[in-house]
């Protein structure tokens, strides 16, 4: 009777989930002047890809890419060695639209998932660590060299698009005149591969630079654990034929469906998001018959071909456009739209219009939760009709007293 007991009570317990990690090894606080370069190492867990952007002065408080303050939704992709580490360098002389950077505090996050700054902190199934960059502006511009060279950029990759120290300059393959002599930052952009960003010295004459870009995984893996062990895993309602402890791997990106369905037990279900090259890990807490089950947290939904939005407002109910388009109203979540800038205007009757512009990239989900203004009430002027017979009423009295 005992050993019944302490089996019974040993499968109500909820075995604690394995929790990834992705640290920065880097110093919490770093220096560094607008120009220089700094190099960012750590360690990840479950994940070959690790996502950075940063959020500072004057930047989208959803966080921007490291390499253009103006690229709301767009992240570094940094390879995870096998090993488990990372590491990047960001040449600040490299970024897109660093004249309108000023001087402060700029905070780096490093994270398992894409989301944004803003999301991170609620997402039960994301690991993340921030490092803290101390940027100074230099007062006076680097004066222009006076000789230039030829850069001829070759890549078994075509179209992904090039900038030379954070200016847009084609797409490679490409051969790039008139470049200034000197260390140039190199960057190949495009969000089917990780991040390229290289330092190049150019002088006279031509130099040949050779890319070779590594792809980002269009797949992800679930990793599932429970007790008792040995139990058949279905994928969106399919037998897989494989019996956990199992790390499923090859699994599209997305929402999927896990259940274990043990006889004499509830049938277990989870609803989990699949992330580029990310394990996701689900523990099985098995309860018999007329036990509640928990419920797994809802994840944000995953980077794709397109684009997401999620449009929150106070008040509810209010009107979602997104460039002219009616899509509905808030609370909404819009996971249709390519890449590209939008307007979007949220209105409301009775309340100001509130309208902003935003980059729409497959990297993260954009939030948005504006809080509408009253349209103010103006006192009503009287009526020019009443106006005017109030007066003729006033005038026989005005007569009767002369």
């Amino acid at each position: 009777m005992l050993r019944y007991l302490i089996i019974t009570l040993g499968l109500l317990i909820l075995i604690a989930p394995v929790s990834a990690t992705v640290s920065i090894s880097t110093p919490s606080y770093q220096e560094v002047t607008l120009g220089q370069s700094i190099t960012f190492t750590g360690t990840a867990e479950h994940t070959t890809v690790v996502y950075l952007l940063m959020t500072g002065p004057g930047i989208n408080p959803n966080g921007v890419s490291l390499t253009d303050i103006q690229a709301h939704g767009a992240m570094i992709r940094v390879l995870v060695e096998p090993d488990g580490t990372w590491a990047y360098t960001w040449f600040t002389q490299g970024i897109s639209g660093k004249s309108g950077m000023t001087s402060g505090t700029y905070r780096i996050y490093a994270s398992d998932t894409p989301l944004s700054a803003n999301a991170l902190p609620t997402c039960s199934g994301c690991a993340y660590s921030t490092v803290h960059v101390i940027l100074t502006i230099p007062s006076v511009d680097t004066p222009t060299p006076a000789s230039t060279g030829t850069l001829d950029l070759r890549s078994s990759v075509t179209g992904l698009s090039i900038y030379l120290d954070g200016t847009p300059r084609g797409t490679i393959p490409s051969i790039i005149s008139g470049v200034p002599s000197g260390n140039r930052i190199l960057e190949l952009r495009s969000n089917s591969y990780y991040s390229w960003t290289q330092e190049v010295a150019v002088s006279d004459g031509t130099k040949i630079v050779t890319v070779n870009p590594t792809p980002i995984p269009k797949t992800g893996s679930i990793s599932i654990t429970s007790s008792p062990p040995d139990l058949v895993i279905f994928l969106n309602g399919a037998n897989t034929g494989k019996s956990t402890p199992v790390v499923l791997t090859g699994i599209p990106l997305g929402m999927q469906i896990i259940d274990l369905k043990p006889a004499g037990y509830n049938t277990w279900t989870r609803t989990v998001t699949v992330y580029p090259g990310k394990t996701e890990i689900l523990t099985a807490n098995l309860v018999y018959p007329g036990a509640p089950e928990t419920i797994s947290p809802t994840m944000s939904p995953p980077p794709g071909e397109t684009g997401s939005l999620h449009v929150s407002s106070t008040p509810v109910g209010s009107k979602v456009t997104v460039s002219g388009q009616l899509y509905g109203v808030t609370p909404l979540f819009i996971d249709t739209l390519t890449p590209g800038t939008y307007e979007v205007t949220i209105s409301h009757d009775g309340y100001i219009p509130w309208s902003t512009s935003v980059l729409v990239d497959t990297a993260f989900t954009i939030e948005l939760s504006p809080s509408l203004q009253p349209i103010p009430q103006s006192t009503p002027s009287p009526s020019p009709i009443l106006t005017v017979i109030g007066a003729l009423l006033l005038f026989p009295l005005f007569f009767r007293r002369r």
